[in-house]
This record gives structure tokens, C-alpha cells and sequence, in this order.
């Protein structure tokens, strides 16, 4: 299977959670996960190997709220198929929560730097009591309103490895 695209909707509540929807799409031209997971039992295992993958993948980041370490955890994976066996997707929905303080606030994730592998957005939306001061993703975004940015990210961008979001609750 070959990555072609990535979408990530994420939400912050008022209250500090975060719901990371994060969706792949893929090209598998000899349709062998396809092969996998139309059995039931081989579907099910795949299922919980992927949800493995991604946690340790998330357990390797280091999620700070306020200064304050949270682990994001994978609540939720479905995969299938967009127009045809050759075309899988995996969606993962993650979920965390920080104490976020009346005033300012500070989101920050540490990852290892990468160089995409393919094109990939990244849509945040605060919810509407919350004002995004400035943010750091270590490449252009776009603003969309006082609560919303999208981060767009091209095949072969070396990510910064370090993302920083101010804002006011």
C-alpha cells in the first residue's frame, strides 16, 4: 500500500479536549488489503494492529497543554474503500485532554522531523470562545477567522518537528 493523501480535522472543545479526526487515503494496486480484511477474523486483527501502530506512534510524541504532559489516545479506527479494492483508506479518531486556564493558553507537540511522504491538510477549528493568538507549525498556514487555520503540506516537505498553538479561552 502506497500513501497518497492525508486529511486531519481537529476540534478543541472549551472544556480542553481535542478530537483529532485524521483520514489516509492509499493506491493498492494488488488489492492485498483488501485481500486482508474481507474475512472477518483477518479484518479484525488488522483492525487492532493499525490502532497499535498509530498509539505507538503517538506514544513517540510529546503533547503539551500549558506545560503540562497529555497522551493522546486512538478511541476509534475504520478502514475500507473509496472507489474500488485499490483505493483503501484508514480514518483514525484521536482524543486528548488538557487544563486549559482562563487567559492564555499553549499547545505544543514534539515529534521527530520527517519528510512527507505525500500531500497532507490539517484543518484546526477552536471552538468559538476561544481566540488563536499566533501559532508555529514550522511552515506557512492560513488563517481562516479567529478560530480556524489549515496547514497544507506538499510531498517531500520536511516537517520541523515541533508545533506551537497560543490562544485565549
Amino acid at each position: 500500500m502506497k500513501p497518497i493523501y492525508g486529511h486531519g480535522v481537529f476540534f478543541v472543545s472549551l472544556d480542553g479536549v481535542f478530537i483529532q479526526n485524521i483520514f489516509f487515503e492509499y493506491v493498492d494496486v494488488r488489492k492485498e488489503f483488501y485481500e486482508t480484511i474481507r474475512v472477518d477474523s483477518l479484518r479484525e486483527e488488522e483492525v487492532s494492529n493499525i490502532k497499535e501502530r498509530m498509539q505507538a506512534f503517538l506514544d513517540e510524541e510529546i503533547v503539551k497543554i500549558n506545560g503540562k504532559v497529555v497522551k493522546p489516545k486512538v478511541m476509534a479506527v475504520d478502514v475500507g474503500f473509496r472507489t474500488s479494492p485499490k483505493r483503501p483508506y484508514i480514518n483514525f479518531i484521536i482524543v486528548f485532554k488538557g487544563d486549559f486556564i482562563k487567559g492564555l493558553n499553549v499547545y505544543e507537540n514534539i515529534y521527530e522531523p520527517e519528510v512527507s511522504e505525500y500531500d497532507y491538510t490539517v484543518l484546526w477549528i477552536f471552538h468559538s470562545g476561544i481566540q488563536v493568538v499566533d501559532a508555529d507549525f514550522g511552515m506557512p498556514y492560513e488563517r481562516l477567522g479567529n478560530n480556524v487555520m489549515l496547514l497544507k503540506v506538499k510531498k517531500g516537505v520536511k516537517t520541523s518537528g515541533y508545533e506551537r498553538i497560543s490562544f485565549f479561552v
